[in-house]
């Protein structure tokens, strides 16, 4: 009798001993809950924000400065078959497509010769030798001064400052948006321009011919109509297209002569002489 008591106690001991492991075995595998307050949450969302907005950098996107409105920076995720260069070009989007294979340069072809000015009246033997020869040239009443340069045998030289060209048919026109010799302030750029060939039988014709003969320390006289002499000695010559403005303007601290002619055969080219205020 004490055995079957015996024996029935302990297959109570043994079944309890197992619901209690089952069920802690079952506390153990379930996740603890915890209660996030309101504040919390909103932590923690605000982190993952500034997170989701660092990602969006792109260290190699260039940075621009401009006067308009900032805009949100882009960028794309790389994937195994779009590797992103370390170092990408300056505003270039990572495309997926291939670059284009380069293909060797193509020599540029020779540039043909420019053609002469058509119906442009050549000298001939005898026009050219008279302007290696002393000219002396007789004022005008429009003009605002007179250009005397010994070393090419020009003396007085009508200068007329109008934006016209029809006065380099009477001498030089002097550019007037330029300075004028007798300008205050400490710097001057007066632009006088003639012509290379010009037209027989005006004070035009090939009073610039010999431009091209002038050299370093050469003397170009001006003077006005009140007999006040300037006088200037060449510093540079160099060549310039017609696009080239900026050879009218002035230089700091620089009191200048600029003279200018086409010059052939096309005379698309432009000859620069500058004299400095001697």
């Amino acid at each position: 009798m004490l055995l079957k008591v015996g024996l029935t106690m302990m297959l109570v001991s043994l079944v309890l001993a197992t619901g209690v492991a089952a069920v802690v075995g079952l506390r153990g595998e379930s996740p603890e809950t915890t209660t996030i307050s309101p504040e919390s949450r909103a932590a923690v969302e605000e982190k993952a924000e500034e997170e989701k907005q660092y990602r969006k950098f792109d260290p190699g996107q260039k940075l621009q400065i401009d006067d308009g409105p900032a805009k949100e920076p882009t960028s794309k995720k790389p994937t195994s078959k779009e590797p992103v260069p370390k170092r990408p070009a300056p505003q270039e989007p990572v495309s997926k497509k291939p670059a284009p294979r380069e293909e060797a340069p193509k020599p540029s072809p020779t540039p043909p010769a420019p053609a002469p000015v058509p119906d442009w009246p050549q000298p001939v033997a005898e026009e050219v030798a008279s302007a290696n020869a002393p000219r002396y040239y007789e004022p005008t009443s429009a003009a605002d001064m007179t250009l005397t340069i010994e070393a090419l045998g020009l003396y007085d030289v009508p200068v007329t400052s109008s934006p016209s060209y029809e006065v380099l048919d009477t001498g030089l026109m002097h550019e007037p948006e330029t300075s004028l010799p007798w300008d205050g302030g400490a710097q001057r750029n007066v632009f006088v321009a003639g012509h290379y060939l010009g037209w027989p039988g005006t004070p035009s014709h090939l009073v610039f011919y010999n431009l091209d003969k002038l050299r370093s320390g050469d003397e170009v006289v001006l003077e006005d109509r009140g007999g006040r002499v300037y006088r200037y000695r060449v510093s540079e010559s160099f060549g310039a297209t017609p696009e080239e403005s900026w050879v009218m303007g002035q230089e700091v601290g620089r009191d200048m002569l600029t003279l200018q002619t086409c010059i052939p055969p096309s005379f698309e080219e432009r000859l620069v002489v500058r004299a400095d205020r001697a």
